[in-house]
């Protein structure tokens, strides 16, 4: 029986890291795919002066309209898809049997409420830690000591 090819999906509102082919501790660091999502400070999202109206009780006045739904939230949730999206498209060609979800509570919860059925079916593990910050050998080290306990 061959052995099951498990990807390991670290990420969180704006970048994932997947790593392939985790292997025993004296092995060479496995390959990593990075996808980058947009990069927009919040400021950034806010910068153009926010849309006007014409008060309705008359008199000319007008006021600020706030803005409908929150950018960084939809730029989150668009690099979701994106990820997913790629992830869907490895399903299909068998690229992986199993899936490890490793992320920051919030991303968890963005990842749950928009993976699909079929790719559900593959996750092994979701983990709910932060581990973007880590170096590729310090991620891989984590990433064995989480699954050895």
């Amino acid at each position: 029986m061959k052995p099951e090819r498990i990807w390991h999906v670290v990420m969180d509102d704006g970048r994932s890291r997947i790593l392939r082919k985790l292997s025993g501790p004296h092995e060479p660091t496995p390959v990593e795919i990075v996808i980058q999502g947009k990069n927009r400070e919040m400021r950034d999202a806010f910068q153009d002066r926010p849309t006007r109206s014409f008060s309705s009780a008359g008199g000319g006045r007008r006021s600020a309209v706030e803005p409908s739904s929150d950018p960084i939230e939809a730029d989150a949730r668009a690099f979701m898809h994106e990820v997913l999206g790629y992830l869907e498209d490895q399903e299909k060609a068998g690229a992986f049997d199993k899936l490890v979800v490793i992320a920051p509570p919030q991303t968890i919860g963005r990842w749950r409420a928009e993976i699909s059925n079929s790719l559900q079916t593959r996750v092994q593990k979701e983990i709910v830690k932060n581990l973007m910050q880590l170096s590729p050998p310090e991620l891989v080290g984590a990433i064995r000591a989480l699954s050895s306990g």
